[in-house]
């Protein structure tokens, strides 16, 4: 039943269907490539909005990262065993804790993006420069359709 019905998106929304199957490819290839360094696609995307912006809240990195709350924990929680960031209670709310990358997490993030570009060249491989222009600039014309046809309370932030 699911390969019907995938096969049925993919035919109706071609589009879609190839935006999702780039993404997937993307982040199982980063997967793969991270995991000699003992790091994940999710655990990399925290440690880059980490460094982004040092001592965000986890309520902050959770919508920021596009993952639940509780998935952020977890998340904090392994690349904190892991010596990639500190963790300092808030000076105002005890209750939130502020993360930030140590040494060792800026070693990994510049070590992880070598890896994240070389995926990158990948996938374009075979595009030329205006090949590539012209795919990001509809791309974000497509990106800019859908945020603009949200409500306000649900626009990104």
């Amino acid at each position: 039943m699911a390969g019907r019905r995938e096969r049925e998106n993919s035919a109706n929304y071609p589009v879609a269907s190839l935006v999702k199957r780039v993404l997937h490819l993307f982040r199982e290839t980063l997967d793969e490539r991270l995991r000699p360094y003992g790091l994940t696609a999710a655990q990399f995307h925290v440690l880059a909005r980490l460094e982004h912006e040092p001592g965000v809240s986890g309520a902050s990195l959770a919508r920021a990262c596009m993952v639940t709350p509780q998935t952020t924990q977890v998340l904090l929680r392994g690349v904190e065993a892991n010596g990639w960031i500190v963790r300092s209670k808030h000076p105002e709310n005890e209750r939130i804790l502020l993360a930030r990358l140590t040494p060792a997490g800026r070693r990994i993030l510049a070590r992880s993006r070598t890896v994240i570009g070389d995926i990158y060249d990948t996938m374009l491989e075979g595009l030329s420069p205006g090949e590539v222009r012209e795919l990001q600039g509809l791309l974000s014309r497509c990106a800019t359709s859908l945020e603009s046809s949200r409500p306000a309370a649900q626009q990104p932030r």
